[in-house]
C-alpha cells in the first residue's frame, strides 16, 4: 500500500487547525481544484505499475501538496 492516501478539505483544514468559518470559505475556491488534482493523482497512483511513471506521479503529488501548504501559509500568515 502506498504512503499516499486520498484526503478531503475538510482533513487539510483539520490538518491545518483551519476552524474559523470565514477562512474557511475564503480558502475552498482556491483549494478545490487543487485537492480534486491531488486525489486524482493518488488513484492514479494506486493503479500505475510502471514504476517510472509512478515516479513522475509522486512528482506530481508533491509539487500539488506543495501548493496546498503554500495556499494554507499564506491565508494563515495573514490571518495572525
Amino acid at each position: 500500500m502506498s504512503e499516499y492516501t486520498q484526503k478531503s478539505i475538510e482533513s487539510f483544514f483539520s490538518d491545518y487547525n483551519v476552524t474559523d468559518p470565514d477562512l474557511k470559505a475564503k480558502l475552498l475556491p482556491e483549494l478545490t481544484d487543487i485537492i480534486y488534482d491531488y486525489n486524482m493523482h493518488i488513484v492514479n497512483l494506486e493503479k500505475e505499475t510502471d514504476e517510472y511513471k509512478r515516479n513522475q506521479i509522486m512528482v506530481g503529488i508533491k509539487e500539488l501538496r506543495d501548493k496546498i501548504d503554500e495556499i494554507f501559509s499564506d491565508n494563515l500568515k495573514s490571518t495572525k
